[in-house]
């Protein structure tokens, strides 16, 4: 697993506001630190030198992971 950022918000349009430590594309499944399915990439906003990712939640309570390090496992391309 590779660390993806840190969740900074759960907004009112039901989506995580990611710091991203790592670029990533959307559709890439999120996990936390015991590699549960947390959430899926929707966008990435923000300058190119500090990407932020918008993420929709796959849990019931998204509230409680505010300030969560977030993962992805990097998986290899298709050919």
């Amino acid at each position: 697993m590779k660390e993806a950022g840190v969740i900074l918000h759960y907004t009112k349009s039901k989506v995580f506001v990611i710091e991203a430590r790592d670029k990533l594309i959307p559709e890439t499944t999120l996990v936390d630190s015991r590699g549960e399915k947390i959430g899926i990439v929707v966008d990435v906003i923000g300058p190119i030198n500090k990407p932020y990712l918008v993420a929709k939640p796959t849990v019931k309570n998204p509230e409680k992971y505010v300030g969560a390090h977030v993962y992805y496992i990097k998986r290899r391309r298709r050919r």
